[in-house]
């Protein structure tokens, strides 16, 4: 009987526990809330928790991963969604057929049919996508889950530190372009230390268009690299508009939520001044010109003290 016992909690210590999920709002969501343990969620899980659950593609021979870590999940922009909800064609019965994953899963007519609740319109990244190198090139394959993992993906919050945004962006771009983890990428010879550079700024940032960016979220129009941005001066100046999404709104977000000052105070710019906080810019200058005029002031009083001992000589 001990043993039986024993087994028996060793099994259910394996199997995924519930976690709290961290909304956008900070608000923490109680496990029933979490798509991973409704419905028939958890009878998915109990195969596809395991680290090792994947298979080698046929044609490709590369491995096919098919763990759902459920922690990534469950702070995902996807938490209350269970499995059955994206996943309904052929999956009731174990062993799966081969024919299931043929399922043809589209992000933009899923948010359009779930408005109501709450799902973000995607009409005007999928118009930004077709005009992006990714489609006029016609890279085969390429959809939103090339770059977008559904089980994981959530938007950079103001909580989250650049940094980590840049990083994990990149290392979404990085994931294709192996070619560019070198000492001098290829069509980037122009750029000086680009491994500093791309810890420090998206690729997104130089690879999408100027016009027409909103502070939200990113263009999905990449760029081919001939028309990419590739002058200095348009970073590395006070109104640079290649870096108004990454550092700008992160000021305004620090701004609201930690008054005016904070803007300047804890602005992680990349580039100096890059906070656009106009009143302090005027400030500092007056400090400046204040301290130069004292300075200016105290000379001219020791010329004067001076003169005045050598007429009274």
């Amino acid at each position: 009987m001990f043993v039986v016992g024993l087994l028996c909690v060793l099994v259910l210590a394996m199997l995924p526990s519930a976690v709290s999920a961290v909304a956008s709002d900070g608000s923490v969501k109680a496990a029933s809330q979490q798509g991973l343990f409704k419905d028939d969620s958890q009878d998915c899980m109990r195969c596809h928790w395991m680290e090792t659950m994947a298979y080698r593609d046929r044609e490709t021979r590369k491995i096919v991963n098919l763990s759902i870590d459920t922690e990534a999940y469950s702070h995902s922009v996807h938490f209350e969604l269970a499995c059955s909800d994206c996943h309904a064609r052929g999956y009731a019965h174990y062993p799966h057929r081969s024919s299931s994953a043929d399922e043809d899963l589209q992000c933009v007519s899923c948010h359009e049919q779930h408005q109501d609740e709450g799902a973000p319109n995607l009409i005007g990244l999928e118009h930004e996508y077709e005009k992006s190198v990714h489609v006029t090139e016609d890279v085969e394959d390429f959809s939103c889950f090339s770059c977008h993992n559904a089980h994981t993906f959530k938007p950079a919050g103001g909580r989250e530190p650049i940094a980590e945004v840049v990083e994990r962006t990149n290392g979404v771009c990085l994931s294709c372009h192996e070619d560019l983890l070198t000492p001098v990428p290829k069509g980037h010879e122009w750029l000086p230390r680009p491994q500093a550079h791309w810890n420090a700024v998206r690729c997104l940032d130089c690879h999408t268009p100027v016009e027409g960016r909103v502070p939200e979220r990113p263009s999905h129009n990449v760029l081919a690299a001939a028309e990419s941005n590739q002058l200095c001066v348009e970073c590395h100046t006070k109104g640079s508009e290649l870096l108004s999404q990454l550092y700008n709104y992160r000021a305004e977000q620090e701004r609201e939520q930690k008054g005016f000052f904070s803007r300047a105070l804890y602005n992680e710019s990349y580039i100096v001044g890059m906070s656009r906080n106009s009143l302090l810019d005027w400030i500092s200058l007056i400090v400046i010109f204040l301290t130069l005029l004292g300075v200016a002031a105290h000379g001219y009083a020791r010329y004067r003290a001076y003169r005045k001992r050598e007429v009274s000589q």
